[in-house]
């Protein structure tokens, strides 16, 4: 049985990489997955504002649990085992780590989140698991759309119905 931690940061384009695990289940591999959710320690602010330790861990694990809500569904429709697991930390150090704790063979993680800041530090992310990663890591990229005509006006380009024939 092949063990997968598959680190989710609760974006739609995380779940492709659950959906790549599906699809290695369907090819006849024994799986089994951890699902991992990093939060954030909390900041300076959060502390003054909510003293309460307890609070703020359990908004904490709420949060990462709510994350981890879809893909558990995904897995669970697939029957694939699944264990969801929350923690607080650096992600890319926390990905590395976990791996290693929970005994997991591989991690399976998407390249980038959606938006252009979100997608630079979730490939930030990607790049430090792999530097520090003592499992292999299958980076599973964004799947290819066609271009639609909203993409076109962003990028200064005219919409194919506006274009002349």
């Amino acid at each position: 049985m092949i063990r997968i931690l598959l680190p989710l940061d609760g974006s739609e384009h995380a779940l492709d990489a659950v959906r790549h695990v599906i699809g290695l289940r369907r090819t006849g591999l024994d799986i089994e997955t951890v699902l991992l959710n990093v939060q954030e320690p909390p900041h300076l602010y959060e502390v003054v504002l909510a003293p309460d330790v307890e609070l703020i861990d359990g908004a904490s694990r709420e949060a990462g649990e709510h994350a981890l809500a879809p893909a558990a569904a995904l897995l669970a429709q697939a029957g694939i085992a699944a264990e969801a697991l929350v923690v607080t930390g650096d992600a890319a150090h926390e990905i590395a780590e976990q791996a290693l704790l929970q005994g997991c063979d591989q991690i399976v993680m998407t390249t980038l989140s959606h938006g252009a800041l979100l997608g630079r530090l979730q490939e930030a992310v990607s790049h430090e698991v792999l530097r520090r990663a003592r499992v292999p890591v299958t980076l599973v990229p964004p799947p290819l759309r066609e271009v639609e005509d909203d993409d076109l006006a962003e990028l200064g380009g005219e919409p194919e119905s506006a274009a002349a024939p």
